[in-house]
């Protein structure tokens, strides 16, 4: 069985005149990224393979994972098609996967999207009514596998918030 984390990017800083693609993390934001890398390890939930946007404030946060789980940041796949991506872009990407346990790392809205349709039931919302908060992981079981993946085809087994720690 196949395991996808799902992953918003963490809080990032808007004080600094950057662009849109090269805007960090803030403070808040990093603690968050090393917080739910921690959970992850402790969960013994280490990817296999991490796949990301290539936008600042996600390199940062699938590369706190990678260190987290003992993995080289080198080996993160930054794929400048899911900068801002929506559903269908992320599930065209994850069908074409091999690897068992994935951690994909981007953007909402495109995330939000991606967990409802994937999810075979209701997803819950936090108490703000937001899906992916920032540095929210969503944690599916995909008993298909990857090639067969669609709409409504996975297993939500958790998500979990920075603020559940």
């Amino acid at each position: 069985m196949n395991e996808l984390l799902v992953m918003r990017h963490a809080k990032s800083d808007w004080t600094i005149g950057t662009s849109d693609l090269e805007r960090p993390l803030n403070r808040r934001g990093e603690r968050a990224a090393d917080e739910m890398a921690e959970w992850i390890l402790d969960e013994q939930l280490c990817p296999d393979l991490i796949i990301c946007s290539p936008a600042a404030r996600t390199r940062a946060t699938a590369t706190a994972v990678a260190v987290a789980c003992g993995a080289d940041p080198a080996t993160i796949e930054f794929d400048p098609d899911l900068y801002l991506a929506g559903a269908f872009a992320w599930m065209q990407t994850l069908t074409r996967q091999i690897a068992t346990r994935i951690l994909i790392c981007g953007h909402n809205p495109g995330l939000d999207d991606l967990v409802e349709n994937l999810a075979a039931g209701p997803v819950p919302l936090s108490p703000s009514g937001k899906l992916m908060n920032t540095a929210a992981i969503a944690h599916f079981r995909v008993p298909s596998g990857w090639a067969a993946l669609d709409d409504g085809g996975a297993e939500l087994v958790q998500l979990v918030r920075p603020s559940h720690l």
